[in-house]
């Protein structure tokens, strides 16, 4: 039986388990069995014990054998107070990182990395689990409606991938050996990357890399979007409350914080315009009152623009920003990598982001044979194809303006029009 699943993946604080509590209830919304896998050894919660004693030792896997629950009811297994329902969790039935820390004297990052080559060493045993809580081993399930759809939640340190193959191995032994169909899903913090632009740089870097290195089809999401306003301060409830002036627009165009809109950052094309931002301070980036404006504008002070003259005028300055440079012609030489605009509590924005993921894994193609299953007409199956080719053919220029209008309102950016923002200053004063 062919299973279809997610591998998600992303830097610590990115979003992973929330998106996968949230991709699961929309899953099972749309009449999907959804079910998630914890590989994450430090994603674990201590079970509450009925006399109240917290030095009572965690339901944990032990780090010298591998200790796996034969039960195979699913409300037994897997951490109950983790936010989505498992049907396997690796620090309960197989190995924590507190456990590890704890005997082998190892620190976080090391002990993260011993317990990823500790499950990857008994991986069979964790598949042979994974199939008997899915009653997969006489494949009784075969119908359409009866595969489970499974998100695999692992952890986020950069380790993994960058200076070890293991996350690569366990999932090709996964598609090799259940047959299963993933789709790698990286999530980036936007309300952080999207604001600082080293950041992103780096971020785009790493998930280049992770592209090349996990050899399965990826899906790069940019998570979070619901809290870029609170980041960068915008009050998009000013969203059509201007009196129509000018000045009113320019006014609001100023509150902008982010360099370029947000299909630049979606595109990832001409990375490299964005090196001239780098040397932006916070300040220049930080959202003012009109009235502060009024009083002071700190940039237009010759002392200020001084020192800026001198740092930009340094040998660290340049190689500062011959690096960054330099890192965005890599990026961009590789032309992989793009994003979809994710919030997690937008229904619509989950199933955008799913239609893509779908057409990835080749889920569409499951979904358009059941449904032409039905009827006798051969000539039915080409048009499945051209549906699936279409699945995710709202991801267009008007759907990117309405995301941004949403989250970032509709304010001009640092590129755009200058000269007549300037003039608009010039005009008020």
């Amino acid at each position: 039986m062919v299973l279809y699943g997610q591998i998600v993946m992303g830097a610590p604080g990115a979003g992973k388990t929330t998106y996968c509590d949230g991709m699961q209830q929309y899953l099972r919304l749309l009449g999907r069995e959804c079910l998630v896998v914890n590989l994450d050894p430090a994603n674990e919660v201590p079970y509450p014990t009925a006399s109240g004693d917290d030095n009572e030792p965690e339901k944990g896997g032990d780090c010298g054998d591998a200790k796996l629950d034969d039960q195979g009811n699913n409300e037994e297994s897997g951490n109950a107070q983790l936010p989505y329902e498992t049907v396997l969790d690796v620090c309960e039935d197989i190995i924590s990182l507190d456990a590890v820390m704890q005997e082998l004297q190892l620190g976080p990052n090391g002990g993260l990395l011993y317990c990823m080559e500790y499950i990857e060493h008994h991986l069979l045993e964790v598949m042979n689990l994974l199939k008997e809580r899915l009653n997969m081993q006489d494949g009784q399930k075969s119908g359409g409606s009866d595969r489970p759809y499974l998100l695999f939640d692992l952890p986020g340190q950069v380790e993994l991938t960058a200076h070890s193959n293991v996350v690569s191995r366990i999932a090709q032994r996964l598609v090799r050996e259940l047959d299963m169909r993933l789709v790698c899903v990286q999530l980036v913090d936007a309300a952080v990357c999207l604001t600082d632009v080293a950041k992103f740089i780096g971020a785009a870097l790493v998930c280049t890399s992770s592209m090349m290195r996990i050899e399965l089809p990826c899906v790069n999401v940019l998570s979070k979007m619901d809290l870029l306003q609170a980041s960068t301060g915008i009050d998009t409830s000013r969203v059509g409350q201007s009196d129509g002036s000018d000045e009113d627009d320019f006014e609001y165009a100023d509150s902008a914080q982010l360099p370029f809109n947000l299909e630049f950052f979606t595109q990832c094309h001409d990375l490299h315009r964005l090196v001239d931002y780098l040397d932006s301070s916070p300040l220049d980036l930080m959202n003012h009152s009109h009235d502060e404006v009024d009083e002071f504008d700190y940039t237009e002070d010759p002392e200020y623009q001084k020192a800026q003259q001198k740092t930009r005028s340094t040998n660290f300055f340049r190689k500062y920003h011959k690096l960054h440079h330099e890192l965005c012609d890599l990026v961009e030489d590789y032309g992989l990598l793009s994003f979809l605009p994710l919030s997690i509590q937008d229904a619509e924005s989950v199933g955008r982001v799913l239609a893509r993921i779908d057409k990835c894994n080749g889920y569409v193609f499951l979904r358009d044979a059941s449904a032409m299953a039905k009827k006798s007409d051969k000539s039915n199956m080409q048009d499945m194809f051209s549906s699936a080719m279409v699945a995710d053919s709202e991801w267009g220029a008007g759907v990117l303006a309405d995301v941004q209008e949403r989250y970032l309102g509709n304010s001009m950016f640092r590129e755009d029009i200058a000269e007549l923002k300037t003039n608009a200053k010039d005009q008020k004063r």
